[in-house]
């Protein structure tokens, strides 16, 4: 477990945004008060010291430049908040400076193994940051950004770099990568002109129209139904529909982010989604994802820790959010309403909790002892849920029903590389 570990924190602290561990308990019979959502996402466990970053950053597919580059566990996808401490000086000066240029960094991407650097990354804006005025040389930063660009490194690595070179903050020469959004396989076939946007034609209609428009095509229909946008965002609608979130992007391209970003995948399959620039590509992978009834396990020892029917919106953002710990180091969660196969270490605290109003308390592997996530219990007795868990994405991994009869993988020693499927 030393991979979490930061030279200023403990990487077991997870951290939302406090709640007073004095409060006492509410009488049973007050009504009851449902988490808002929107705290979580607010990150409000910062501090009120953050302020508005002035300013705003529009680069086109294929800009190049030189921007500070930092080393993350896993894929961060454009759209995500990135809120980040930074307890080192030389990272801290290094993004003084970005914020009073350009306000870009860049959060790297590992390969699959989540060792080596992948050569791709995600470039992020800096929004709010807790920086004072006429301060060049900080000791340490704390701030929010956002991912805006997938790039890659102008010049990528011809032999295999570890990952932790760059722990560090390092200028590097990156080229943003292009978002192709393709229209409607068959807009090139149709006979007939398309209805307007503000009429759709019936989906009766609509169906026997493309199925007239591919039979002057040399493929049949089946095979341009593939990647319609309008299937595919339809499974991705019920889908989300279960797990109690239906705000959901409009245009291919965020969808495939946001989707990608709300999935409980491997490294393996967040990196094949990362460097695809086709949206309507990924949101197909993203599809047959879905379609796999899965498991979320302990990536140590593979034994069970939660299942998809668990998980829910803690966050006005997704099932899924980013958040950071004291000691610098920003953890991808995921969270669920209950979690089996886990043992509670040490006492549960509100110090920097990311969810205000409950107290946190480590979570780990019953099977092998690794730390897979937090479980969060509520301060006062009227507040819903009363408990849930905040899993780590790059502790847990899913695994299909097929498997669940299989023999579990003997645990890792110390260091927690993660398991990938063959």
């Amino acid at each position: 477990m030393e991979d979490n570990a930061t030279d200023d924190g403990d990487h077991n602290e997870p951290d939302s945004g406090g709640g007073d561990p004095n409060d006492e308990d509410e009488d049973t019979d007050e009504e009851e008060q449902q988490f808002d959502i929107s705290l979580a996402a607010s990150h409000s466990y910062m501090g009120a010291g953050l302020v508005a970053v002035g300013g705003r950053c529009v680069l086109e597919a294929g800009w190049e430049g030189r921007v500070p580059v930092l080393a993350h566990h896993g894929a961060v996808f454009p759209g995500e908040t990135v809120p980040m401490l930074l307890p080192h000086a030389h990272d801290a000066a290094v993004l003084a400076r970005a914020i009073k240029n350009d306000k870009l960094f860049g959060l790297l991407c590992p390969d699959e193994s989540g060792t080596m650097v992948s050569g791709y990354g995600v470039l992020c804006e800096v929004f709010e940051a807790g920086l004072a005025e006429g301060q060049d040389a900080p000791s340490s930063l704390t701030f929010k950004a956002r991912a805006n660009h997938r790039f890659r490194f102008v010049e990528m690595p011809k032999r295999s770099v570890p990952i932790h070179i760059y722990k560090r903050m390092r200028s590097v020469e990156v080229r943003v990568l292009p978002e192709v959004q393709p229209g409607a396989p068959l807009r090139h076939a149709r006979l007939l002109p398309p209805p307007p946007p503000a009429a759709p034609a019936p989906p009766a209609l609509d169906s026997r129209m493309r199925s007239m428009d591919a039979v002057v095509t040399p493929w049949p229909l089946f095979l341009y139904d593939i990647f319609d946008y309008r299937r595919m965002r339809q499974i991705i609608e019920e889908y989300f529909k279960t797990i109690m979130f239906d705000k959901l992007p409009e245009d291919p391209v965020s969808l495939s982010f946001w989707v990608a970003s709300n999935l409980t995948l491997s490294a393996r399959d967040r990196l094949a989604l990362f460097v695809v620039d086709n949206a309507l590509l990924r949101l197909h992978m993203e599809v047959k994802l879905i379609s796999r009834k899965s498991v979320l396990c302990c990536s140590s020892c593979m034994g069970e820790i939660a299942r998809r029917e668990n998980i829910f919106a803690m966050s006005s953002e997704g099932v899924h959010s980013n958040y950071t710990n004291l000691g610098g180091y920003m953890h991808d969660i995921v969270t669920v309403s209950a979690a089996t196969n886990t043992e509670l270490s040490g006492s549960p605290s509100a110090e920097y909790s990311w969810f205000p109003g409950y107290t946190w308390t480590v979570a780990l592997c019953l099977g092998c002892m690794a730390h897979v996530g937090w479980r969060f219990d509520a301060q006062k007795r009227n507040l819903r849920p009363q408990r849930f868990y905040g899993l780590c994405r790059n502790y847990v991994q899913p695994r299909a029903h097929d498997d669940r009869d299989r023999s579990y993988t003997p645990p890792l020693p110390p260091g927690r590389q993660l398991l990938l499927p063959d």
